[in-house]
């Protein structure tokens, strides 16, 4: 029997070619789509979920600010870890480590410089029983229980000393920052499971603890610094989750004065929440973008279903002979229920062929906005029971309803040619109508979305930063505060004539780093600190920039001077800038003398307003190099030179030169990917649109070929005949625009109020989308109507 449906089903494909292809393409797209998604969402969504209680594991954060605004950090005071470990009970384990991205590590004998190194931590025993390792080598207990001692993973301990096994790794040395030797005390494997504790260095805490001047760098005795690099992890149960954030808040009370305009707050996050986290991350995936991939996915599949189900409904009626004379020869309805679904379900089969290679292509397209470590084995047991299930869904969602229709058919009135179910209301004419508009909604909301977004990039983009970033590049130095070098780089390349000028600072003039202090004027007797952001530079940096001076001057070398912004000075009592000039501020108990006012200008994403700041002049932590080219260069050639000194002067280092308006792009990468996704979705979504109303058009003209061979003959005209046709589907389309509208508006007003500065979404964003989904219909339906009106009517009444 199943034998004898799969013939019949592959006979009625056949004989139905272009509704067959129609199908077959359709799905195709939704299903390659809901596939590279699937895989894409179980990748993130699979970080670390192999660590043993898991769902106990958080990390503690930090929030600093005031009533204005907040600044999340991932990280926490240094002193809190030991605060924690005595004063919170809830939590059975504690583990605290420091992150240290850029460590020069050598050789002991400083013959082989391995350069810096990103994935060092310094730990103790708590971070291997919090996420235990495999060890290959040594034991969690005493690895890093002394000074001086490092636990390498086994990649890391090949890089260092080659093919060896972990027992000879063990006693090794290592020199870290060329004054710190480390002893190997203990080999893991790398973690084999996708994990953001990517680290492969791990250096004993002791290393810190038992020496005052790294416990004065690392400021661990002070409850006055925050930072990223400090990260606190707890293990508590869950239920106990809010008595322990108490708990915090209790010990946040005790150690840090909280004042009015400038407070300290702790909160908890779990484990499974942590690579979504986006504080000061570059590699956190973002569970917005996520879930739109995933709605992206559905109304893909949901319009293919759409067009399926409106092809097989408009063709039932071509169908009804057939299941009259079968009914006739002793078919049930649930045979012929099963014979339909078998040719729905050949189709999928076909589709899933084609969807896999369609992957493929998508893989290679997206092949840049795709994770590194995403792979797709097709034949994965979870992408097998994924395809599986997925043509389960697209079997009842677009076949059912055909099937139950057609085998609905009254076998005598079928046979008699009446091919109606019952007088009245047409519920397929209306749901075919219905279901035409809700796919062209979803494709017009999509374009009205890519419209919008890739208009406020532009915006952002475009929108005056107030200072000029043009023609700056920039790298970074090494980051060691006793290192000099970077003034011999900054001479060495003052002497090209194609560089205009080069300042020091701590950072570029706008990044995504957020380094903030608090300031109070010196003779004010209030207990009023401003918190403000901070930069350190040279005296050439704000000539460089081309940041305005509106009062006062620029700041000299060696002193006690500052230069503040305007909102500074109005958030200090200021009623305007001159006001400022010459007032003493005190700053991390030093007293500095403010001597000029600069403009205030853009120094993050435009997703952050523009905040208080201060620029200061210091010799020391000045690790980045900016660089102001003359027009008219030759970049390639200046690059090459440029680097070629750098590396002269910093030959373990691996920085490159960049352009500092690429780096500002690179702020919106989320939002270019988004319109790169959407984009592609909205081709997609029309494609697989235009391909059924190709399809429906195609069948409903063909069927009225003979009412138009009448109106002919009775003298309409070719433009009557066009009208006569088109108006329906203008009709339509009309309808799914004003459907459109609401939603689209909708996801954009709640998008476009994550950015403090955003464009006003006008009319014709809107009118445009609509006129572009207007013109597409018209000309599918139009060519179809054309075809038909030009037909002879002698041709086509000869039989009648």
């Amino acid at each position: 029997m199943l034998l004898n449906y799969l013939k019949i089903a592959l006979r009625n494909i056949k004989r139905h070619s272009l509704r067959s292809f129609i199908h077959v393409i359709g799905l195709s797209i939704g299903i390659a789509a809901c596939f590279v998604i699937y895989n894409l969402v179980r990748y993130e969504y699979s970080f670390d979920q192999f660590h043993p209680e898991k769902e106990k594991i958080h990390r503690i954060m930090s929030v600093t600010g005031n009533a204005e605004e907040q600044w999340p950090n991932s990280g926490t005071h240094f002193p809190l870890a030991e605060a924690v470990r005595n004063e919170l009970p809830l939590a059975t384990e504690v583990n605290h480590f420091y992150t240290s991205n850029s460590v020069m590590i050598s050789s002991a004998d400083g013959e082989k410089n391995f350069g810096r190194q990103s994935g060092v931590i310094y730990a103790d025993s708590s971070y291997f029983q919090m996420f235990p390792y495999q060890w290959l080598s040594g034991n969690r207990i005493n690895a890093l229980k002394n000074m001086n001692s490092i636990v390498l993973t086994e990649k890391a301990m090949q890089k260092y000393f080659g093919d060896i096994s972990p027992n000879k790794a063990m006693g090794r040395e290592l020199m870290v920052a060329d004054s710190i030797p480390l002893k190997v005390t203990g080999v893991v494997a790398d973690f084999k499971e996708n994990s953001d504790f990517t680290f492969t260095e791990f250096i004993s805490m002791a290393t810190i603890l038992n020496k005052e001047s790294f416990r004065n760098e690392f400021h661990v005795d002070n409850w006055e610094n925050v930072t990223s690099s400090s990260q606190l992890f707890i293990k508590i149960d869950p239920n106990d989750f809010h008595e322990a954030e108490k708990t915090l808040l209790a010990i946040r009370d005790k150690y840090i004065e909280q004042e009015d305009d400038w407070k300290t707050d702790f909160t908890l996050e779990p484990l499974n929440e942590l690579h979504f986290s986006q504080p000061y991350s570059t590699k956190a995936a973002d569970k917005k973008v996520i879930n739109g991939l995933i709605a992206i996915g559905f109304f893909i599949l949901f319009i293919a279903c759409v067009n399926f189900i409106n092809l097989e409904t408009a063709q039932a009626k071509l169908r009804a002979k057939e299941v009259g004379v079968r009914k006739s020869l002793g078919s049930s309805r649930k045979q012929l229920i099963a014979q339909f679904l078998s040719e729905t379900f050949l189709i999928i089969i076909c589709a899933i062929i084609i969807a896999l290679f369609l992957s493929e292509l998508g893989i290679a397209y997206f092949k840049d906005l795709l994770p590194a470590n995403l792979s797709f084995d097709y034949w994965s047991v979870n992408n097998v029971v994924f395809l599986s299930l997925l043509s389960i869904v697209i079997l009842l969602l677009s076949g059912f309803y055909p099937a139950l229709l057609l085998s609905g058919y009254s076998p005598v009135k079928a046979l008699k040619g009446d091919r109606t179910f019952k007088k009245g209301f047409d519920f397929q004419y209306f749901l075919r109508k219905n279901l035409t508009v809700l796919q062209f909604t979803l494709s017009i909301a999509f374009i009205i979305i890519v419209m919008a977004v890739s208009g406020q990039i532009d915006y952002l983009l475009k929108k005056d930063v107030g200072f000029n970033k043009e023609a700056v590049m920039y790298t970074f130095t090494a980051f060691d505060f006793d290192d000099q070098r970077n003034q011999v780089l900054k001479e060495e390349l003052k002497k090209y004539s194609f560089i205009q000028d080069v300042s020091l600072s701590s950072e570029m003039l706008i990044s995504q780093g957020l380094w903030t202090t608090s300031i109070s004027l010196a003779e004010d007797t209030s207990d009023f600190e401003l918190g403000i952001q901070i930069k350190k530079a040279d005296t050439s940096y704000i000539n460089l920039y081309d940041v305005p001076l509106i009062a006062g001057r620029n700041y000299r070398i060696d002193s006690d001077e500052t230069l503040i912004n305007e909102m500074a000075a109005s958030k200090l009592g200021f009623e305007n800038p001159e006001e400022a000039i010459g007032e003493r501020i005190d700053y991390n108990n030093e007293e500095l003398i403010i001597v000029g006012i600069f403009k205030d200008v853009h120094t993050q994403s435009m997703y952050s307003a523009i905040r208080p700041m201060m620029i200061k002049t210091d010799n020391n932590g000045l690790f980045t190099t900016n660089i102001k080219l003359k027009p008219n260069i030759d970049l390639v050639t200046a690059k090459e030179q440029m680097q070629a000194s750098y590396r002269s002067i910093y030959p373990n280092e691996n920085h490159e030169f960049k352009f500092l308006d690429k780096t500002v792009e690179n702020f919106y990468q989320s939002e270019l990917r988004m319109k790169r996704v959407l984009g592609f979705a909205t081709v997609v979504a029309i494609l697989i649109s235009c391909l059924g109303l190709f399809g429906l058009s195609s069948f409903t003209i063909a069927q009225r070929t003979k009412e138009i061979s009448i109106r002919k003959v009775l003298g309409a005209s070719l433009s009557n005949i066009l009208i006569l046709i088109t108006k329906e589907y203008a009709f339509l389309i009309a309808i799914a625009f004003v459907l459109s509208i609401y939603p689209a508006w909708y996801f954009l007003n709640n998008w476009l109020s994550n950015f403090q500065y955003r464009m006003e979404l006008s009319a014709l964003t809107f009118i445009v989308a609509g006129i572009i989904a207007f013109v597409l219909s018209l000309l599918i339906v139009g060519l179809h109507s054309l075809k038909a009106a030009n037909s002879n009517p002698a041709e086509v009444l000869k039989d009648e």
